[in-house]
């Protein structure tokens, strides 16, 4: 089985779908650039599923949102200011 790691940008947004190849692991957010990205390490033969991403930013509330497993926090500074999220898994779809 072949695997490499991609790289998917990702928005500032709660919930976001992203297709990407079927049994994804995902190891980390960064930005890069200025723009935030999901590295994965992924098999390329896999059919393409949708992957669903959710974050949330420091302070705002968590009780309602089913979050999955944790990927990772980065900081990005916008036309909001310096903000910080934190990336969780919410599985594939």
């Amino acid at each position: 089985m072949k695997k490499t790691i991609w790289k998917y940008a990702v928005l500032i947004q709660d919930t976001q779908k992203i297709e990407m190849p079927k049994g994804a692991k995902l190891l980390t957010v960064q930005v890069q650039r200025g723009i935030a990205f999901i590295w994965a390490m992924v098999n390329p033969m896999n059919t393409e599923v949708e992957r669903i991403i959710k974050m949330v930013g420091t302070g705002h509330d968590l009780s309602e949102q089913i979050m999955g497993d944790y990927i990772g926090t980065f900081q990005i500074n916008n036309e909001w200011g310096g903000l910080v999220f934190h990336v969780f898994d919410g599985g594939e779809k």
